[in-house]
């Protein structure tokens, strides 16, 4: 699983195309220690096909430690299956999405 960092900021891509009870754990045992280490994260779900809710869960999880340490998050890049469940969830009240890379890249950065 991708993990990039530059100027403070991680970037992480899950290679999952279901986040989900199988992968959930996965993902926050590699996600979770990477972003504790930056000032800013971007979740780049571009691979992610299917989120169910222990897949939302680990999202969850890594929201709320990332703004507890007072550092930034963003999503990008998130197939429109999940963007549904994002608008569902009303997941963009705790972190801002964009719909691609650059502009989280931006945000981030700025």
């Amino acid at each position: 699983m991708p993990i990039e960092t530059s100027d403070g900021v991680a970037v992480l891509t899950p290679e999952f195309k279901h986040l989900d009870i199988l992968s959930a754990k996965d993902f926050s045992g590699i996600f979770g220690p990477a972003a504790k280490a930056e000032r800013a994260v971007i979740l780049d779900l571009s691979m992610v096909q299917f989120v169910d809710s222990s897949g939302l869960g680990a999202i969850l999880n890594l929201v709320r430690d990332t703004l507890e340490r007072d550092a930034r998050i963003a999503i990008c890049c998130a197939q429109p299956s999940v963007k549904v469940l994002f608008r569902m969830v009303q997941l963009a009240k705790l972190v801002t999405i964009f719909d691609g890379k650059d502009q989280a890249l931006a945000w981030a950065k700025g």
